[in-house]
């Protein structure tokens, strides 16, 4: 007795072939993902494969807004690190020790930083490059800048051994700064740099001193500059003024004169220093000198990271603990944001 061979209707057909089409849909986007592939090509057509294939969402790289300018002073301790989001480029300033790098990381892709454009290492100690390697393999950049020190006080560190064997090895263009020479983040921000203007034995007084500039405003980042290269930028005659005043060496006494304080005459000082570090910085030499001038201190150990943003006319400050708010005695008040 013969068995009749079922036959499928035309319903049926049209669901096994979408099933068959679903099972080679969700075939290719799991080739695609086993390969570090996107998939969001195949999502666009089929909405399904979010569910299967959950997408990690990268944030858009946002260097500032197109007509503006943030400055973070990043909270790393007893060390720099710098992010500057210029209307069309960013650019990262030193990278704290090694240990800072993955909350550095993770700061700069909370900002939604996918590329840096520039990365400049101030001078060759720990405390300012201990965490660029990381953070250069972690995050695209395409230029490297810094200015050689005297070769008998290179660095002989492994850090900073890994630092110079990875850029030759990421083939990163790197490029010497010089006083002078400029760097144009777009939009009319322009960073210039000032100093080191002498060779110097120590390393400090090598760092390299840029004044950046967008509209109305502008911004002073010292490195760890002492006091031989405070003097020969002021014998140079250069233009110092600033609103915004990073001082160097963590507020040590060694650097930040009376003359060159006048000089700069800022609206506001910052520092970047380790609560309880073992150097007493900042250096109460320091704190009272800016007090006399009326310059209100922001400092990373008691405000955390600190963030400066300006549309080239008016500033704006906010800090992990509150806006900044400048106060009529040369202080600052601190307002907490609305919950």
């Amino acid at each position: 007795m013969s068995r009749r061979r079922k036959t499928l209707t035309k319903a049926q057909k049209k669901k096994l072939l979408s099933l068959l089409m679903a099972a080679v849909v969700i075939c290719a986007a799991w080739f695609m993902t086993s390969r570090g592939q996107s998939i969001q090509p195949l999502v666009e057509y089929f909405p399904f494969l979010e569910e299967i294939f959950p997408q990690e969402r990268v944030p858009v790289s946002a260097p500032a807004s197109g007509d503006r300018l943030r400055v973070h002073i990043l909270d790393v301790g007893q060390a720099d690190c710098i992010l500057i989001q210029g209307p069309e480029k960013t650019m990262v300033i030193d990278g704290g020790e090694s240990k800072n790098a993955p909350d550095i990381i993770r700061y700069l892709q909370d900002q939604g930083v996918e590329r840096i454009d520039y990365y400049l290492n101030t001078h060759p100690h720990s405390d300012h490059y201990g965490g660029i390697t990381q953070v250069m393999q972690a995050i695209p950049t395409g230029e490297f800048f810094h200015h050689p020190v005297p070769e008998e006080n290179t660095p002989t560190t492994r850090g900073y051994q890994k630092l110079i064997q990875y850029l030759v090895d990421s083939q990163t263009k790197t490029t010497v700064l010089d006083p002078g020479d400029t760097i144009d983040l777009g939009g009319g921000a322009v960073l210039s740099y000032l100093a080191p203007l002498e060779e110097y034995d120590d390393m400090n007084n090598n760092s390299l001193v840029g004044r950046l500039v967008y509209g109305k405003r502008a911004f002073l980042f010292t490195g760890d500059a002492e006091r031989k290269s405070e003097n020969a930028i002021l014998e140079s005659g250069v233009e110092l003024s600033a609103d915004v005043y990073s001082i160097p060496h963590h507020g040590s006494n060694t650097g930040m004169s009376q003359k060159f304080l006048d000089a700069v005459d800022p609206e506001f000082a910052t520092i970047s220093v380790g609560e309880g570090n073992d150097y007493g910085h900042p250096h109460q030499d320091t704190l009272e000198r800016l007090h006399k001038a009326g310059v209100p201190c922001l400092r990373t150990d008691l405000l955390g990271n600190i963030v400066i943003e300006t549309e080239g006319e008016g500033l704006v400050i906010v800090t992990d603990q509150g806006q900044v708010i400048k106060s009529a005695d040369g202080g600052f008040d601190l307002v907490q944001p609305e919950r």
